[in-house]
């Protein structure tokens, strides 16, 4: 079946050279074609217990973003014989089979190889003198999912973002008897040299559109093995269904553990993750890092600064994979049943003085939606009921085409949110045009907390202001504010780029003190929707150390019982990831809530007052 018999014919027309195992040609007759591969297939030849492999490493011509820009010169592996590849060759092998690498250095410098080793052991770089050729042996007796990579200048992996930073590829080790029935996907990254802060990033060795279009039936059980070879951590984001992980690795280790529901992963520079999923409703969906910068197309590729005017999903690039599940949907069990409507609005706002800023209010047809800030920024409180049907319409005020996606929200394809990608054939998601509006339908399943936010690719809009808050209450809950505390962290002004991004914490730079009340019960859900910032640390601070909480929900999904345990009130939040936390002070106090950078820079102190319990006679 052709892509443009199951993707709309904007996207077919980008997706018939993204063939697997296929070349992009090279404008540049000076150095060899590095092909691009879908890790489908096992390099070497495996014969009683042992696999044969042959690497060279060369200086070739990748094209990432397809022939209409120039060929970047990198360094890669290939199979001698073969055509240099991105990503490197991928070694599969049964566990227990012994491995006989022999690899070639014809890079001009010498290189340090890591990962060819047995893991049960520590495992030391090979150094591959320039011409020289090395022989190297390990054995495979840890199953799980791991990777090789090598670099030409002996830093580490969160160096590499130039010509070596494509020198890596993935190994996984299957059970004994274990049949694969997975797909393996490695991400990368390289910066551009003349835009420099916007890189370059890939999945297999390719960026959207160029990337695979996943195809899936009904019901279909699916398994995938992730490794990131890039030097900075990608939240990668599901949308429409939640997946599975339980198994975490750093290349040298991999660790089973509970599975754990998420619909937002965030896999660090040399992390591994095996994502399972159900595909349960049928249409387009994606799979992609959730740092703008990652996914959606830069400057440096639209003329002028505008949006391409051939379709909506051209304005995305990079992380990006698209998701088709064939089918049709079950019958409707809501269909009788009256839907609540409500109103979600997107002006544009003069906060910011001549720099374009938005806002979002919410017209819910009883009570004005609750604000956790004072101003504009995040949107109202949108709150629902788990398993109440509602028609929200978004209506455009803007002069410029937005859209919204339900960020964690299990609902039909169509009104997921991408423009002109989800849903199915002949009923696409339109962008939403100024003047006009689109009014998404769905039943929230669940009952947690969750993120409406702007799936139009225009930077600015997610960062002045086209995001907020989305909670599902159980049937009967009521949201009280002096118990529920919401904790958004996001941004308020211009795009800017790390480490210059406008942040604010409930909209503002100096927040109120948020205050609790002792010896009760309090709800503290956090919320990360800045655009690009994969390592934000939250903790809440008692006079020197972080007091204690209890993780009781991560995107929405309820932890496990027996996951439920007191610990340091201390928290990573990725963009795209939202935390809900119990904590019961038990006297007076003052405590701070503090946000720093993955680098221990302090970017927040909240001050977070704990008063005496005010008892009704």
């Amino acid at each position: 079946m052709l892509a443009r018999d199951v993707f709309p014919p904007t996207l077919a027309l980008l997706t018939c050279v993204s063939i697997p195992g296929a070349t992009q040609s090279s404008p540049d007759p000076t150095v060899p074609v590095i092909a691009t591969h879908d890790n489908v297939r096992s390099a070497g030849r495996l014969d009683g217990g042992i696999l044969e492999l042959s690497l060279w490493a060369g200086i070739g011509g990748w094209q990432p973003e397809g022939p209409p820009l120039a060929a970047k010169r990198v360094a890669a592996f290939g199979e001698t014989g073969g055509p240099l590849s991105i990503p490197s060759p991928l070694v599969r092998v049964p566990q227990g089979t012994a491995v006989h690498a022999i690899v070639r250095n014809t890079l001009a410098s010498p290189l340090l190889l890591r990962g060819f080793c047995d893991r049960s052991s520590p495992c030391s770089p090979a150094i591959i003198a320039p011409g020289e050729t090395r022989d190297l042996r390990f054995v495979s007796s840890e199953p799980g999912t791991f990777h090789y990579w090598a670099d030409t200048h002996g830093s580490s992996l969160d160096d590499r973002d130039s010509t070596d930073s494509q020198l890596g590829g993935a190994i996984v080790v299957d059970p004994i008897g274990a049949k694969p029935s997975d797909r393996v996907f490695v991400l990368g990254l390289i910066d551009r040299p003349n835009a420099p802060g916007f890189p370059v990033t890939v999945i297999n060795g390719r960026s959207w559109p160029l990337t695979e279009r996943l195809q899936y039936a009904m019901g279909d059980t699916v398994r995938w093995r992730v490794v990131n070879l890039s030097n900075v951590a990608h939240p990668m984001h599901l949308h429409g269904f939640y997946f599975a992980v339980s198994s975490s690795g750093d290349g040298t280790g991999d660790t089973r553990h509970p599975a754990r529901a998420v619909v937002t992963e965030r896999i660090p520079p040399s992390g591994t993750r095996e994502p399972t999923w159900v595909a349960e409703r049928p249409g387009n969906w994606l799979f992609h890092c959730h740092m703008v910068d990652h996914h959606v197309l830069g400057a440096e590729r639209v003329p002028n600064g505008q949006h391409p005017a051939d379709g909506a999903a051209l304005g995305m690039r990079g992380l990006v994979l698209g998701i088709r599940v064939a089918g049709s949907p079950p019958p409707s069990r809501q269909a009788d049943r009256a839907r609540r409507a409500l109103q979600l609005i997107v002006s544009p706002d003069t906060r910011h003085g001549a720099v374009p800023s938005y806002r979002v209010d919410l017209v819910t047809g009883a009570d004005p939606a609750p604000r956790v800030g004072v101003g504009a920024v995040p949107g109202p409180v949108m709150l629902l009921t788990r398993g109440e049907p509602v028609a929200v319409e978004v209506i455009n005020r803007l002069d410029e085409p937005t859209a919204i996606h339900w960020h964690g929200i299990e609902l039909e394809s169509r009104f997921d949110g991408v423009p002109d990608l989800s849903g199915t054939q002949g009923s696409v998601t339109p962008a939403i045009k100024p003047g006009a509006s689109f009014t998404a339908l769905f039943t929230p399943p669940r009952a947690g907390t969750f993120i409406y936010h702007t799936h139009w690719h225009n930077r600015n809009q997610l960062s002045a202001g086209v995001y907020g808050p989305l909670i599902v209450l159980e049937p009967g809950q009521r949201y009280d504010p002096s118990r529920d505390h919401l904790v958004v962290l996001g941004l308020d002004g211009p795009y800017r780029r790390l480490p210059n991004e406008p942040f604010v914490v409930n909209g503002s730079t100096k927040p109120a003190p948020l205050e609790l009340e002792a010896g009760v019960v309090h709800r503290l859900r956090l919320i990360g929707i800045t655009a690009d910032n994969p390592n934000l640390t939250v903790q809440l601070l008692g006079r020197f150390d972080p007091i204690q909480w209890t993780l009781v929900a991560k995107d929405g999904a309820d932890v496990p019982v027996a996951e439920r345990r007191v610990r340091p009130a201390r928290q990573g939040v990725a963009v795209g990831e939202t935390y809900d936390f119990e904590l019961a002070p038990l006297e007076p106090a003052g405590l701070w809530l503090e946000l720093r950078r993955g680098d221990g820079e302090l970017l927040f102190q909240w001050p977070v007052r704990v008063k005496a319990l005010v008892r009704e006679d």
